[in-house]
C-alpha cells in the first residue's frame, strides 16, 4: 500500500469490491432487494428469526439470526450474527457490501462506505439501494485523505504511551496504535472514510488532510475575509464552514428557489463538521470574521459528533471570555426538509452581530499548525480588545493543560524536558532555569509519567495572558563549582538530592569518608582522577 506524505501529490491506492452481498432483514423488503441483484451478486440473507416469509427465498446462502456487529470495510466486512438474543454462539460471516434492512427504529450501526442503511423502506428506496450497490462492484482508486508526520505525533515517547486522541476520535476503526511500534500510529487508508475528525482531534497537526489541507484552507479563509475597495460591509462578513451533505444540498436549494441569505455570508465546504477544529473557527476571528456559522447534517452519516461539539464549546467559551454575550458562534443542522428553516436561522444569525471583534490586520497566518494558529488569535485577541481574561478551565478531554512543577522538589533532571513531544518544556543552560510554555502543552502527560521525583501536576484549562503564549520559569537553580578544579559541573538541587540519597545509604559511608569525602562535589574529570589515586593507595571500590 502506498502512503502519503506531507505536502505530496493526491495519492490513490488500488481497491477491488468482490460481489458478495450480506442483506441482513427483519421484514420482506430483503427478498425484493435480493432478487434485484441476484444477477450481479452472490447473495447471504440474515433473516430475523421472527419473519417466515423469507424461508422459502432459494438462492444464495440463508442464516437465521440477527446481526450484532459488524467491522472492517468495503471488499472486507466481518459480520457477527447471533440466532437468539440468549444464545451465546456467534457466528462471523464475510460481506464485500452489506444492507441492513430494519423495519421499526432506525438499524444502530454507523454508516460508511459499502454498509447500506434502510429504514422501513419503501421500493424507490430499495431500487435507489440497489443502485448504490451494483456502484460498488468492481475495482477502484480510493484517495488518501489523511497524511501523517510521525516526527511530530504526540504518540508517546521513552516508551511511555499518551496522546492517541485521533484513535478515539475516528468512527470506523481506521486508526491504531502502530503493532511495530506502539508510540506512533497507523492509518488503514481503505478504511477511513475522510471525514476529518482525526485531523482536528489532532493537538500537534501531525495529521492533516489531503484535501483541503491546512494550506488550503487558510489560504481561502483570507481571501474571502481580506478587505477591498468594494465591500459595503466587511466588519460583519461570517464564515460559513459547511459539510459536503446537507450543507451544501441547503445552500444548492438556498440557490435554485430563491431562499435569500444575507451576501456576506461566505460559504467554506468542508468534508464534514467534525473536521473543522478550534484552530479554523478561531482562525477566522483572527481574520477578521464578525461570526462563524455551521452547518451541516442533522443527524450525521459517520456517527455521533461528541469532539466536535466539545470544540465548538471550546471556541464558545473563549470568544464570550474577550467578547462576553456577543453570540458569535451558530451551529445549524438540517435534514431532507428542513432547508428553509436552516437558511432562516443563518439569516436571523448574521444580521444580529455586531462589529468584527477583531480588525484585519492585514497579516497573514504565519502558520498552519493547530496550536500556532490557537496561539495567534489569542495573541491578537489580547492586543486587540486589551482583555486578560486568565486562566479558563477545559475538559479533561480538551488537549490544553498547565504543567505545575513543585519548584522545592524539582531537581532539574530534564526528564520532562526530553519527552515533551510539543517542547511545551525546556531548560534553558545560560539562566539554569527549568521554563514551561503553557499554550504548547497538549495534556498528553508524558511528564506526569516519567518525572522521578513527582512534581509534576496537570491542571486542564487554557492560560489567556500574553505570558501563556511564552516560556516562563517554573524553577530557577545556579550552578555548582568543582571542590577540586573550581569549574561549575552541576546544578544545586541535583547535587543536594544526589548527597541526600547516597549518604543515606550506610554501605555507601565508607566509599564517601577521608580523602574521598569531597568525590561528589567534583566535575566527572576531577572525581576519576581522585578515585584512581586512592586506589593507588589500597582504596577498594
Amino acid at each position: 500500500m502506498e502512503t502519503a506524505e506531507l505536502d505530496s501529490a493526491a495519492v490513490y491506492n488500488r481497491l477491488s469490491a468482490g460481489n458478495r452481498i450480506l442483506i441482513a432483514t427483519d421484514g420482506p423488503q430483503g427478498a425484493a432487494l435480493a432478487q434485484s441483484l441476484s444477477d450481479v451478486a452472490r447473495l447471504v440473507l440474515v433473516v430475523d428469526p421472527s419473519v417466515s416469509a423469507l424461508r422459502a427465498f432459494q438462492d444464495g446462502e440463508i442464516y437465521g439470526g440477527r446481526v450484532i456487529e459488524i467491522k472492517g470495510r468495503l471488499s472486507d466486512f466481518h459480520v457477527t450474527i447471533q440466532k437468539e438474543a440468549q444464545d451465546m454462539a456467534r457466528r462471523e460471516l464475510h460481506a464485500d457490501q452489506v444492507v441492513i434492512i430494519a423495519r421499526d427504529g432506525k438499524p444502530s450501526f454507523k454508516q460508511r462506505t459499502g454498509l447500506h442503511l434502510l429504514n422501513n423502506p419503501s421500493e424507490a428506496d430499495l431500487n435507489r439501494a440497489a443502485e448504490r450497490v451494483r456502484e460498488l462492484i468492481g475495482d477502484f482508486l480510493k484517495p488518501v485523505h489523511v497524511v501523517y508526520n510521525t516526527d511530530i505525533c504526540a504518540g508517546g515517547v521513552a516508551d511511555q504511551e499518551a496522546c492517541g486522541n485521533c484513535i478515539t476520535a475516528c468512527p470506523y476503526d481506521a486508526i491504531a496504535r502502530d503493532s511495530e511500534n506502539h508510540l506512533r500510529m497507523k492509518i488503514d487508508h481503505m478504511a477511513c472514510e475522510g471525514c476529518g475528525a482525526c485531523v482536528s482531534a489532532c493537538p500537534t497537526t501531525s495529521l492533516r488532510f489531503a484535501e483541503p489541507s491546512p494550506h488550503e484552507l487558510y489560504t481561502r479563509l483570507a481571501a474571502l475575509l481580506t478587505p477591498s475597495s468594494s465591500d459595503a460591509d466587511t466588519d460583519r462578513l461570517v464564515v460559513l464552514f459547511h459539510c459536503g451533505e446537507q450543507g451544501r444540498r441547503v445552500l444548492e436549494e438556498a440557490g435554485q428557489t430563491p431562499l435569500p441569505h444575507p451576501a456576506s455570508v461566505l460559504p467554506v465546504e468542508v468534508p464534514c463538521l467534525r473536521y473543522v477544529s478550534e484552530a479554523n473557527m478561531l482562525a477566522a476571528f483572527r481574520l477578521g470574521a464578525a461570526g462563524v456559522a455551521l452547518l451541516g447534517c442533522e443527524t450525521c452519516q459517520h456517527g455521533e459528533r461528541e469532539l466536535f461539539r466539545q470544540k465548538y464549546d471550546f471556541c464558545r467559551a473563549t470568544l464570550e471570555a474577550f467578547d462576553p454575550g456577543r453570540g458569535r458562534l451558530c451551529l445549524i443542522t438540517a435534514d431532507d426538509d428542513t432547508a428553509p428553516q436552516a437558511i432562516g436561522a443563518l439569516s436571523r444569525f448574521a444580521d444580529a452581530l455586531e462589529r468584527a471583534p477583531i480588525r484585519w490586520d492585514g497579516k497573514r497566518l504565519p502558520r498552519q499548525d493547530n496550536r500556532e494558529i490557537i496561539a495567534e488569535a489569542i495573541r491578537v485577541f489580547i492586543e486587540q480588545t486589551e482583555r486578560k481574561p486568565g486562566r479558563m478551565a477545559v475538559a479533561a478531554s480538551q488537549p490544553f493543560a498547565t504543567a505545575q512543577v513543585a519548584a522545592s522538589g524539582c531537581t532539574m533532571c530534564r526528564s520532562c524536558v526530553n519527552v515533551c513531544p510539543t517542547h511545551a518544556f525546556s531548560l534553558d543552560d545560560n539562566s539554569q532555569s527549568l521554563q514551561f510554555k503553557q499554550i504548547s502543552c497538549v495534556a498528553c502527560g508524558l511528564c506526569e509519567k516519567v518525572c522521578p521525583e513527582n512534581v509534576i501536576t496537570l491542571r486542564h484549562e487554557i492560560v489567556l495572558e500574553q505570558a501563556a503564549l511564552e516560556y516562563q520559569t517554573v524553577v530557577q537553580d545556579d550552578m555548582v563549582p568543582c571542590a577540586k578544579c573550581g569549574k561549575p559541573y552541576i546544578n544545586r538541587r541535583a547535587l543536594e538530592t544526589v548527597e541526600a540519597r547516597l549518604l543515606s545509604l550506610e554501605s555507601l559511608l565508607d566509599t564517601f569518608s577521608g580523602n574521598r569525602r569531597s568525590l561528589l562535589r567534583m566535575c566527572p574529570d576531577c572525581r576519576t582522577v581522585v578515585a584512581m589515586m586512592e586506589v593507588e593507595r589500597g582504596w577498594k571500590p
